[in-house]
C-alpha cells in the first residue's frame, strides 16, 4: 500500500486533483489550487486518484486524458513562438505524462 495518509489529507486532495483535472484545469494550475509543490506532484496525485477508481472508471478517465494530451502536443507543434529546443521539451514532458497515466496497468 502506498504511504499515503489515511482519513484524510491527502487521499481528500488527490480526489480533488482527479475532479480538476476531469474539469479541464492543468497540473500547473491544480498544484496551484491545492497547494502542491509543483506540476509533478499534481500529476503524481492525479494518477494516484485514477488508480484507485474502480477498472471500468479507470479506462474511461485514462481516455479522456489521453485526449487531453493529444491535444497538448498538437499545440505545442503548431507554436511557432517556441524554439525547436522547448518544443521537443515540451513534447517529452506530454510524453513522460503518457507514460505514468499506464503506469500499473494491465492491458
Amino acid at each position: 500500500m502506498s504511504a499515503r495518509k489515511q482519513g484524510g489529507t491527502e487521499v481528500d486532495r488527490d480526489e480533488q486533483t482527479l475532479t480538476l483535472r476531469d474539469a479541464g484545469r492543468s497540473f500547473a494550475g491544480i498544484a496551484q489550487v491545492l497547494g502542491f509543490e509543483d506540476a509533478h506532484e499534481a500529476n503524481a496525485a492525479f494518477n494516484r486518484a485514477l488508480r484507485s477508481q474502480p477498472k471500468s472508471q479507470q479506462e474511461w478517465l485514462r481516455s479522456r486524458e489521453m485526449t487531453r494530451l493529444d491535444a497538448v502536443a498538437s499545440r505545442v507543434r503548431e507554436r511557432d513562438d517556441l524554439s525547436v529546443e522547448e518544443v521537443v521539451r515540451r513534447l517529452r514532458g506530454v510524453k513522460h505524462q503518457r507514460k505514468t497515466l499506464f503506469r500499473h496497468v494491465n492491458l
